[in-house]
């Protein structure tokens, strides 16, 4: 396994599931009689979200409900709706910010490990070539050296009365000290090319440690945080009715949390299928209703 596919399956195990949740209501009007009032009470501005945007969520989660058997089934009554829907940041927000915190740490090491091992790599690859081509040019050379020392002993062995000969000799001498002297850049340069990926192997050797020290860090988080995360809760007793919404990762997911608890305070029961609506994990992306939260819908408002 690659260390992405380790990393990965790492964060995916971490991953905490946001749970609803609520308490059974109290007999209240039959619904789909008449639209429930509701208005905004607690707003915890720590959540980063303006007044403005959190209302736009909950006009687009009352239509989720409302458009496909085109009911009106709420109304937004900021001085006298009947239901509260409060916006509390406690300890949940504030691990979801620490994950989300953690991921975009992990992604970002991820993605300069990627492109340092690939930059390593490449220069791996650029040096094993280039170290190729000295030791042939090394090999050439020592062979050529080799065979001037012996025309030199023999010079000297010899009358040394030949010019041409002598000739020869000085040629062969500049061009080997030529060659030596390139080969000496060479050489020099493929040091440098082995300094630079020793400090690429320092350097992702850094990032590999940052990373899992990392992805430990969203683990812990993600553990401590549990599966049965409660992200919102619909709550009905003694005349007071009240949505308290704790955590969402994003605005998708905020729709939906509270799409989910106003389903509830029509009356509505968990379903099975997993990409409901009304399912008992936060864990979709759609903003529609399934066929499952649909017949539930009909069947509650006694629509055919």
């Amino acid at each position: 396994m690659g260390f992405r596919s380790i990393v990965s399956a790492v964060l995916i195990f971490a991953t905490a599931f946001v749970v609803w949740n609520y308490l059974r209501p109290e007999q209240i009007l039959p619904a789909c009689v008449e639209p429930i009032t509701y208005n905004i009470g607690t707003f915890d501005r720590k959540f980063g979200i303006s007044y403005r945007t959190f209302l736009s969520a909950l006009v687009e989660a009352e239509a989720i409900w409302e458009k496909p058997i085109g009911k009106e089934l709420f109304v937004y009554e900021p001085e006298s709706g009947e239901l509260a829907v409060n916006l509390i940041y406690d300890y949940r927000q504030e691990t979801t910010g620490t994950l989300s915190g953690l991921e975009n740490i992990v992604a970002k090491d991820e993605l300069a490990y990627q492109a340092m091992r690939a930059k390593y790599i490449n220069l791996k690859t650029e040096y094993g070539g280039a170290k190729s081509v000295y030791d042939t040019r090394i090999e050439v050379f020592d062979e050529r050296n080799a065979a001037y020392q012996k025309q030199v002993e023999s010079w000297n062995r010899g009358k040394r009365t030949s010019r041409e000969q002598f000739n020869q000799l000085e040629v062969e001498r500049v061009e080997l000290e030529k060659e030596m002297a390139e080969l000496k850049i060479f050489e020099t340069q493929l040091n440098e090319m082995v300094r630079e990926i020793n400090k690429l192997v320092e350097s992702l050797n850094r990032l590999i440690k940052s990373l899992n020290l990392n992805v430990e860090a969203y683990n812990t988080i993600g553990v401590l945080r549990g599966e049965t995360f409660v992200g919102g809760i619909y709550h009905s007793a003694e005349g007071v009715r009240e949505i308290n919404v704790y955590e969402f990762g994003n605005r998708d997911k905020l729709v939906r949390v509270l799409a989910h608890e106003f389903g509830h305070a029509l009356g509505l029961e968990h379903v099975d299928a997993r990409n409901a609506m009304m399912y008992k994990l936060n864990e979709g992306n759609a903003r529609v209703l399934s066929e499952s939260d649909l017949a539930a819908l009909k069947a509650l408002c006694e629509i055919e």
